[in-house]
């Protein structure tokens, strides 16, 4: 396992160069791919010059959203379709093995067999365009009531149904295990165990709070890991390493529970948690080859600033000379 950035998890921008930089100050060994936007800079300048940084930095490839709507009408899943198969060559020249998706909670259209039947068909197509790549996709759920309150029919939102879905699907589909969603649900981490054999693509580790029923929290409520203590994310990672996986550990947070905090004390508080996710389930913690930028309270770097106050010194120290 591999602790694993995401700006989808996590409400993060900025440049490519600036957010790899802070993955690798504070201990992260991979991060997820804005897909849409490396095929953006791949047809400008080239796939080489497009993934040079991640490669460079020597950054694993987390995951990427696939950019396909598995639950849209006929004409659009089938136009996401006819631009998928370029998109999974670039994923694959990126050494970007894992694509997610996520699952609708429900449907005013579709009853729950029809849905069902719906997304595995769906999905064993999309499972034949991965197979050649090695690629796996995984699916998530979106466990909160709220999600489903307002549709006629409600659907896939536990694990466990996750996994019955998995259970019947392409060879090449796979499950994101959310501590998050655990929690709203009340299943235990245990249930991994159940998944079919080098099915699970991605955990995301979260938090929650102690104040709010499980059943009744809602999306705005997902904390950073660590924070309260109310998801064990050690379980998740024990039972994770139980099943071999060897794929991204993702922090995710609501947006709102993260608001004034600026972006590189986000990424030091997730890393920070990350690390102690990872001692408390007695995971080796690997020395890191970078050594992060020193920056003085205004954001500069320590050494920039030194090499200035020495030239300064020196120019003070000489016209001191020269009157002498």
């Amino acid at each position: 396992m591999f602790r694993n950035l995401s700006t989808f998890g996590l409400p993060l921008s900025g440049r490519p160069s600036e957010l790899i930089e802070l993955a690798l100050s504070f201990g992260f060994d991979g991060m997820d791919i804005d897909i849409l936007d490396l095929q953006k800079q791949a047809e400008a300048y080239g796939v080489e010059h497009a993934r040079r940084l991640m490669v460079s930095a020597r950054l694993k490839s987390g995951s990427f959203q696939l950019p396909v709507r598995l639950d849209a009408a006929d004409a659009e899943f089938e136009a996401d379709m006819a631009a998928l198969p370029a998109i999974l060559e670039l994923a694959t020249a990126a050494e970007a093995p894992r694509a997610v998706a996520t699952i609708a909670p429900g449907s005013d259209e579709h009853s729950f067999k029809d849905f069902f039947e719906l997304y595995r068909t769906r999905l064993h197509t999309i499972g034949d365009l991965l197979a050649p790549h090695g690629m796996m996709l995984g699916l998530a759920i979106r466990p909160e009531a709220a999600a489903r309150a307002e549709l006629a029919m409600p659907f896939i939102h536990t694990f466990e149904g996750l996994i019955g879905l998995v259970a019947v699907s392409h060879p090449q589909i796979g499950a994101v295990v959310d501590a998050w969603a655990l929690h709203v649900n009340g299943e235990p981490a245990d249930l991994i165990a159940k998944l079919p054999a080098g099915r699970l693509v991605e955990i995301r580790l979260s938090d929650a709070p102690r104040s709010v029923e499980p059943s009744a929290l809602t999306a705005a409520e997902r904390l950073m890991p660590g924070e309260t203590g109310a998801i064990p994310a050690a379980a998740v990672l024990t039972a994770a390493q139980a099943a071999g996986f060897e794929g991204p550990v993702t922090p995710w947070a609501d947006r709102s529970t993260l608001a004034g905090r600026g972006r590189e004390k986000i990424v030091r508080l997730a890393g920070d948690r990350m690390e102690q996710a990872w001692k408390d389930a007695g995971l080796p913690i690997l020395p890191r080859w970078f050594a992060p930028v020193a920056r003085d309270q205004f954001g500069r770097p320590i050494e920039e600033v030194e090499a200035e106050l020495a030239e300064v010194v020196g120019a003070v120290e000489a016209e001191v000379d020269g009157k002498g």
